[in-house]
C-alpha cells in the first residue's frame, strides 16, 4: 500500500517538474516524457498527429489523464488515482490546516507538513476503499482439451415388448431361449468408462454460449447376473448355460463423436457454473465376453452377438468449479432389431476428468 502511494505521489511530483520544464517548448496543457503524454484537453495535437481515440481517453470527471502511445499508465481525478490495474478511491476529503495534503485516500492523507519532511502519513484507513480491478481474460475462440476421461456407472433400460414365451428345459441340442428379464445386472460391477482423444469448445456468444464437440472411445462393461453366455453359432447369440461363472461380463466398445452447446456463467471465473447438453453417434467397434468359472477357467469370446452397430443418445454435463458430473442415455436399442425382440437403452452416469 505504502509502496503504492510513493509511485503515485512520484509520478504527480514528475509530472509537475515535468511541466514547467515543457512550457517551454509545448503548450501549457500538454507534457510529454519519453513515451508518456499527459493531455489536459483531448481536442489538443501533439506534433502533428492528434492522440487517437484508442490512445485517448477523456475524463468525465475533468481530471488529468497520462497516456502513452500504448494504453493509459496513470488517469488522475478529483477523487480517484489509477495506477496501471490498481485503482484508489477517495471516498471523504477532509481539510487539515497544519497539513499540505498531496495524496489523499479516504480519510488517510499522505504528504508533508509544512516545514516538515516528505513522508508523513496520517488518516484513518478503515474507512479507506482501494480495489485492484483483474484484466478481463483473452479467451480463444476455439479452445481444445486433449485425453478426457470419465469414469461412471453404467446400466440400461428395458424397453422391451411384453411377449409370451413357452418355457423350454435346458439340454446341450436345444439351449433356453434367453428374454429380457434374464439380462439383469450387478449394478455395482457394472461400469462406464470413457476417454476423449480431442475436445474443442467455439464460442457462439462471448464465450458464455459455445458449441463443444469431440471425439472417442466410449466402453461399457454389463455384469450379468444369470449365466448368460454369448455364441456365434447361437441362433440368437444368446443362450443359458449350464455353468455358474464368478464373473460373467459383456464388454461393448464405440468410436463416439458428441456435439453438445455449451453454457458458461461467468468465463473470468474458473469457480463458474456451467452445462452442457446434446447428443452423440456412436459406431460398434468391438465387443467381447470374459467368462471365469472352476469348470472352464478364464474364457473371452469375440464376436458382434447381434448387436447393434450405431449408437445414439443424449448427453450432457454439469458442473462448479473443478467437479464435473456427465451423464448419457441411448436411444437406440443396445440390440439389433433385425434379431432379437430385446429392446435395451444403455445409459451412464459419473465423473468427468477435464479443463472444461
Amino acid at each position: 500500500m505504502k509502496a503504492t502511494i510513493l509511485t503515485v505521489f512520484a509520478l504527480i511530483t514528475l509530472s509537475v517538474s515535468a511541466q514547467t520544464d515543457s512550457t517551454k517548448n509545448k503548450k501549457q496543457d500538454t507534457i510529454k516524457i519519453g513515451n508518456m503524454v499527459i493531455v489536459g484537453d483531448p481536442s489538443i495535437i501533439i506534433g502533428e498527429q492528434p492522440v487517437s481515440n484508442r490512445n485517448r481517453r477523456r475524463n468525465k470527471n475533468n481530471g488529468v489523464t497520462i497516456h502513452s502511445f500504448s494504453d493509459t499508465l496513470v488517469s488522475v481525478t478529483s477523487d480517484t488515482v489509477k495506477v496501471g490495474s490498481m485503482l484508489i478511491v477517495n471516498k471523504k476529503e477532509q481539510e487539515d490546516p497544519n497539513f499540505k495534503t498531496l495524496i489523499k485516500i479516504g480519510d488517510a492523507s499522505y504528504g508533508k507538513e509544512k516545514g516538515g519532511e516528505l513522508g508523513w502519513i496520517r488518516g484513518d484507513f478503515k474507512k479507506t476503499r482501494i480495489s485492484i480491478a483483474k484484466d478481463r481474460r483473452e479467451h480463444k475462440i476455439v479452445s481444445t482439451n486433449w485425453w478426457v476421461f470419465d469414469l461412471g456407472y453404467a446400466n440400461y433400460v428395458d424397453h422391451t415388448q411384453p411377449l409370451f414365451y413357452t418355457a423350454i428345459p435346458y439340454n446341450a441340442l436345444v439351449p433356453r431361449y434367453v428374454t429380457n428379464t434374464d439380462l439383469k445386472l450387478n449394478n455395482s460391477k457394472s461400469s462406464n468408462v470413457n476417454i476423449w482423444i480431442v475436445q474443442q469448445k467455439a464460442s457462439l456468444y462471448k464465450n458464455i454460449w459455445n458449441l463443444k464437440y469431440g471425439v472417442g472411445i466410449e466402453m461399457y462393461n454389463f455384469r450379468l447376473e444369470q449365466p448368460i453366455s454369448f455364441s456365434n453359432s447361437a441362433p440368437n447369440k444368446m443362450y443359458f448355460d449350464n455353468v455358474n461363472f464368478s464373473k460373467n461380463k459383456l464388454f461393448v466398445e464405440y468410436l463416439t463423436v458428441p456435439v453438445q452447446l455449451n453454457f458458461q456463467s461467468n468465463p473470468d471465473n474458473n469457480r463458474s457454473f456451467y452445462a452442457s447438453l446434446g447428443v452423440s453417434a456412436g459406431y460398434l467397434l468391438q465387443s467381447h465376453t470374459k467368462q471365469i468359472s472352476q469348470e472352464r477357467g478364464k474364457q473371452k469370446v469375440y464376436g458382434s452377438f447381434n448387436l447393434n452397430n450405431f449408437k445414439m443418445a443424449t448427453v450432457g454435463e454439469l458442473g462448479v468449479g473443478g467437479i464435473r458430473l456427465y451423464g448419457s442415455l441411448s436411444m437406440t436399442n443396445l440390440f439389433d432389431k433385425k434379431f432379437t425382440s430385446i429392446d435395451m437403452a444403455p445409459f451412464a452416469v459419473g465423473v468427468r476428468f477435464s479443463k472444461f
